[in-house]
């Protein structure tokens, strides 16, 4: 005997009716409004697209919500593309049809907006009173000038979605607002929570017209990976400037190309037009700058701009210049400061002061400290050792990618374990335990320290421990994770 339920009866029933859908699409009109979403879910479920497409543009609530369906990747291509459809045909109008309500396509993953449970994923956006239940709704009827009654103008359409943003292999979202905008069509108004840039952008006239339509007030997280370049950044700037509550800003690979065309004058206007709209952003936790090169020598324009809740700062695979690491101990408020990454940041002597500068500044609050693949020396690591030590909430320390020898790492355990024992911490290999030629592991030398290591935390601490080895040392590295 199975153990799966058998089907509803009304599940059964709509199954069978559904299977004309010519006669389905007729009889949406006196369709009450409570079996709307079941029948949905039915022609859904049997990919009954022109069905799907009917209700749509029939739909008797105000909001109509998909997340759950998408975020489960249980939402077909071809009945997305008839949602998308059907939206598209009620755009196109000037007024409602009779009996459709609609007003926000709802795609957001975890849509606040969202009050019924997960196995039924639209959102009625409205109640449904007991009168109303098993009554039909009115029938649309072909009615004279004279006795038809004044028609309702349709609002202002509203998609919720988190939008990406690229030129090759777009999304249908995207896809769909790029064919409306080629056929000038209107576009529905864009709500979104977190808007990304990935690889090359669309035409510049097609992304400045969907970024209109974009509720630019919602935006809480703004991605830029490698598709836009500082020219371009500084021509959608009055756009981020409206984004006053983002709270997470990443921004990578952003070149200055043809270099040739670009003299340093401009760089540093084009720069200031960008870094000025971050004073608006007055709820900005989390900053991420990956491979942004242009930063160079100009990091104090960025860090003046940004206020007073950072609480996550990323400065990775950048070239820094002296001055910035003496900007970046200057000119940020650490009061709410947990996590710095200034990973793959290459440091030279002149550099070390700012850098132990860094650490005195954010010692009371920080938390999480990566400084991984920096090459870091034992002299350069001896000398910010005073201040590494001072950091009294340090939990997570990853350190992997640097050239220090046995003994600096073990006067580096002997300053930030005791007391404090952080959680996690990830160091590189010993450099005096790879032979000099191959740049392999020697076994034996490596069998050495981690008995010296063993010996060293049994009297600090309590702790587990892994090796992860790789073709390229700067990414070997000792795993340890503490007992709290």
């Amino acid at each position: 005997m199975s153990g799966s339920s058998p089907p509803s009866l009304f599940a059964l029933a709509s199954q069978s009716i559904l299977r004309n859908q010519a006669q389905v699409i007729t009889a949406l009109d006196s369709l009450p409004a409570m079996l709307f979403p079941p029948f949905f879910s039915e022609a859904m479920s049997s990919r009954n697209v022109k069905t799907v497409q009917a209700m749509v543009q029939a739909w008797p609530f105000p909001g109509l919500s998909l997340g759950h369906l998408m975020e489960a990747q249980q939402l077909d291509p071809d009945i997305f593309k008839a949602v998308l459809y059907g939206f598209g045909v009620l755009l196109d109008l000037e007024v409602r049809p009779p009996g459709c309500n609609l007003e926000v396509l709802d795609l957001w993953t975890k849509s606040p907006r969202n009050l019924n449970s997960p196995t039924q994923p639209w959102n009625t956006g409205i109640s449904i009173q007991k009168s109303e239940v098993g009554q039909p709704r009115t029938r649309r009827r072909r009615l004279d000038h004279a006795s038809a009654p004044p028609r309702q103008q349709l609002p202002g359409m509203q998609l919720d979605v988190d939008l990406c943003i690229q030129r090759a292999g777009p999304d249908p979202v995207l896809l769909f607002l790029i064919r409306r905008l080629r056929k000038g069509k209107r576009l529905p108004q864009i709500c979104c929570r977190k808007l990304t840039f990935v690889g090359k952008r669309p035409k510049l006239p097609i992304l400045t017209r969907i970024m209109d339509n974009v509720h630019l007030h919602c935006v809480q997280e703004v991605i830029i990976s490698y598709s836009l370049g500082l020219l371009d950044l500084a021509t959608l700037a009055p756009y981020l400037g409206q984004m006053v509550h983002v709270n997470t800003f990443q921004l990578s690979g952003v070149c200055i190309y043809p270099r040739r065309f670009f003299t340093d004058q401009k760089v540093q206007k084009l720069l200031t037009i960008v870094t000025s709209q971050f004073l608006r952003m007055r709820q900005l936790k989390h900053l991420h700058l990956d491979s942004v090169f242009c930063l160079q020598g100009r990091l104090d324009q960025l860090l003046m701009c940004v206020g007073t809740t950072l609480e996550t700062l990323a400065i990775t695979h950048c070239s820094l210049a002296p001055s910035d690491l003496c900007s970046l101990s200057l000119g940020l408020c650490y009061s709410r400061l947990t996590s710095l990454d200034l990973s793959d940041v290459s440091f030279i002597p002149e550099d070390l002061e700012g850098l132990r500068a860094v650490l005195l500044r954010a010692s009371s609050t920080l938390v999480r400290l990566y400084l991984c693949g920096c090459w870091i020396t034992d002299t350069q690591l001896t000398a910010v050792l005073p201040a590494l030590g001072l950091c009294v909430q340090l939990q997570v320390f990853r350190f992997y990618g640097n050239t220090v020898s046995r003994g600096v790492l073990e006067s580096l355990l002997r300053h930030i374990l005791p007391p404090r024992k952080p959680r996690h911490l990830v160091l590189p290999f010993p450099m005096d335990c790879y032979l000099p030629i191959e740049g392999s592991h020697h076994r034996g030398r490596l069998q050495g320290y981690l008995a010296e290591l063993r010996w060293l935390l049994q009297d600090i601490a309590t702790c587990r421990w892994s090796l992860e080895t790789h073709s390229n040392f700067k990414y070997d590295m000792i795993l340890l994770q503490f007992d709290v």
